[in-house]
C-alpha cells in the first residue's frame, strides 16, 4: 500500500481551516467507501503559532489528524518542511501531497490519484493537479508553471495545449495539489528554501530545483482541485498604499527583493531583467490604469416612449 502525507500549513483562519478540512475529509471518506483501496491518506496539520484556538479545535473533531506546532516563524516554506519531516520520520510516508487549508477537491479526486499512481508508478517525479477557481468552476487557476532561464518569462500555464494525453511537463508547480516522492527527498536532500523564500516562490524554487537535478515536473489533467481566490495574498490592491505594500510585504507575490532573489537564482544574467522588468512594468501599469484611469459613469439616457 501506498501511502501519502497530506501537508497542510495554517496560521489564524480557524473559520476558513473549519471548512476546508470538511470538504476534504469527506472526498477521502468516499474514497474508502470506494472499497479495494492500494492508497493510505495521512492529513498531517502543521499550525504555526495560531491564536484563534486552531489546533484544539482539530483535536476535538478530527483526532485522527497528526497536528505539528510551529513556533509562529516558519510562514509556508518552513511549515512545510516541519511536515513533511515528520511524515517522513513518523509515518513512513511514500509521498507529500502539497495542501492548502482553503482548496476543495474534486468528488472524484483521490480514487484519480489511485489510478495514476497505479498506472504511471511515478516514484521518481513530481506531479502536480489541474487547479479551478472555486468561485467560478470553469476557469482555470493553473495547470502547472512555466519559466524561461533566458528570457525571465515567469507564470502559470492556464492552457495546456494540444498534444498530450492529459499527463504533460511543465517547469514547476504550485504548492498545493502537488506529490513529491519521498524517495527522491532522501536521495537529492531536498528540502524547501525557508530563508530564502519563506513564503511566495518557495514551491516554484523547490520544482525548479529538482528538474534541474533531472526529477521531471508534470501536471495530470485528471487531477482537479477548486482554489478560492478570495483567501490568498493581500486581496485587490486598490490604492497606493497597498501598492507599495505588495512591492514590499512577504506575504504578496510581488516582493521585489523575493522576485530578484529568485531571478538571480534560476535565470540567466542580464536577459532575464527583461521579463522582470517586463511583469513589474505590466503589474504597476495595471494597477494605475484600473486605479486612476477608469471612465467616469455614463449618464442614464430615457428613450421616449
Amino acid at each position: 500500500m501506498l501511502r501519502f502525507a497530506i501537508l497542510i500549513p495554517i496560521y489564524n483562519r480557524l473559520a476558513v481551516t473549519r471548512q476546508g478540512l470538511r470538504s476534504l475529509t469527506e472526498t477521502l471518506q468516499q474514497y474508502t467507501r470506494s472499497g479495494n483501496q492500494t492508497c493510505h491518506f495521512d492529513i498531517v496539520v502543521i499550525d504555526d503559532g495560531s491564536t484563534d484556538g486552531s489546533s484544539a479545535w482539530i483535536a476535538e473533531h478530527y483526532p485522527a489528524i497528526h497536528l505539528v506546532q510551529g513556533t509562529g516563524e516558519l510562514w509556508w516554506s518552513g511549515a512545510i518542511n516541519c511536515g513533511a519531516g515528520y511524515a517522513m520520520s513518523q509515518l513512513q510516508s511514500d509521498y507529500l501531497l502539497l495542501w492548502n487549508d482553503d482548496i476543495t477537491p474534486a468528488d472524484n479526486y483521490f480514487l484519480e490519484v489511485e489510478k495514476l499512481f497505479l498506472q504511471h508508478n511515478p516514484q521518481n517525479m513530481v506531479i502536480g493537479s489541474k487547479i479551478l477557481v472555486k468561485e467560478k468552476k470553469d476557469k482555470v487557476w493553473s495547470v502547472g508553471g512555466y519559466f524561461n532561464r533566458t528570457w525571465g518569462r515567469y507564470g502559470l500555464y492556464t492552457d495546456p495545449g494540444a498534444g498530450h494525453d492529459g499527463f504533460f511537463d511543465c517547469d514547476w508547480q504550485p504548492g498545493m495539489g502537488t506529490f513529491v516522492p519521498v524517495a527522491m527527498m532522501r536521495k537529492y536532500d531536498l528540502r524547501w528554501d525557508d530563508k530564502l523564500f519563506p513564503q511566495y516562490h518557495g514551491d516554484s524554487d523547490f520544482t525548479l530545483r529538482c528538474k534541474r537535478k533531472g526529477i521531471p515536473v508534470k501536471t495530470s489533467l485528471n487531477l482537479v482541485i477548486y482554489n478560492s481566490s478570495e483567501t490568498s495574498g493581500l486581496g485587490r490592491i486598490t490604492d497606493l498604499r497597498k501598492l507599495w505594500l505588495s512591492l514590499t510585504s512577504m506575504r504578496s507575490n510581488y516582493n521585489v527583493k523575493k522576485r530578484l532573489v529568485f531571478y538571480r537564482r534560476h535565470g540567466v544574467m542580464p536577459l532575464f531583467y527583461w521579463g522582470l522588468g517586463s511583469t513589474y512594468l505590466f503589474y504597476v501599469g495595471s494597477f494605475f490604469k484600473r486605479t486612476y484611469l477608469k471612465k467616469p459613469p455614463q449618464p442614464t439616457v430615457l428613450q421616449n416612449r
